[in-house]
């Protein structure tokens, strides 16, 4: 009996377990239940060890991921754009009740806010994404660095970025709620941690002197943050007066 792919009808020698056009395995019979149970919890088990694999050093080790990336290393570790859409699907999930638990007065801001929050904030970040990078990539041009390479940087950073702020929102709004010191340095200590964790992440996959990696930094983000406050308030003014 001639042995077919089911997904892209490609035919399969008689030791092919897997297809070698699409990669989708071959099995004879039907799929029962028990099988499509025993699939689905070996995919996720497996996406589940990725991501504690791929969060830990994310945290811990400020570009490892990134070189990691460089290096060809990556079958172990969660493809960085799928990790952070994973970790900031989790920091809007957290931050929906946040939201609605800021009274507005005005129904105007309600729908305003309602808009650029669960609409607008999540697509912005998106588009953060590449401007970073192409400020790494002004910044850190070298013969043989591609603009992939700064791309990728600018994932596992944004990612870090939402995994930290996840956190503050996690402290801040239900396990210290009445803490007076997170309420007043919240943002500070914010700040502080992510310009930290930056600079040891240029430092790491860069490999520049401190001062040189600290100067650039600095320009780094005064050019971020011009260009993210640009972004913001120019979608939020469309959103309100629009």
């Amino acid at each position: 009996m001639e042995r077919i792919c089911k997904n892209c009808e490609t035919k399969l020698d008689k030791g092919f377990k897997y297809c070698p056009n699409c990669g989708q395995e071959h099995k004879d019979k039907v799929v029962h239940f028990k099988q499509f149970i025993l699939d689905f919890l070996g995919d996720y088990f497996t996406f589940d060890s990725l991501i504690i694999r791929s969060v830990r050093p994310l945290i811990f080790k400020p570009g490892f991921l990134t070189n990691e990336f460089i290096a060809g290393r990556r079958v172990k570790y969660i493809p960085p754009l799928r990790m952070f859409i994973f970790i900031s699907i989790i920091f809007f999930l957290i931050l929906g009740p946040v939201e609605q638990t800021i009274e507005v007065e005005k129904t105007e801001e309600a729908e305003f806010l309602d808009a650029y929050f669960s609409v607008w904030f999540p697509r912005l970040f998106f588009l953060l994404l590449p401007l970073f990078a192409l400020f790494l990539y002004v910044l850190f041009r070298k013969p043989g660095r591609f603009y992939l390479t700064h791309f990728i940087f600018s994932v596992h950073y944004h990612a870090f970025i939402f995994i930290l702020l996840t956190i503050m929102v996690i402290l801040i709004d239900h396990i210290f709620p009445t803490s007076v010191f997170l309420s007043q340095w919240s943002f500070m200590i914010t700040v502080f941690l992510l310009q930290l964790y930056l600079l040891f992440a240029l430092r790491s996959v860069y490999e520049q002197r401190w001062i040189t990696t600290f100067f650039k930094l600095v320009i780094l983000n005064i050019m971020y943050v011009i260009s993210a406050m640009i972004i913001f308030s120019g979608v939020g003014a469309l959103i309100f007066y629009l």
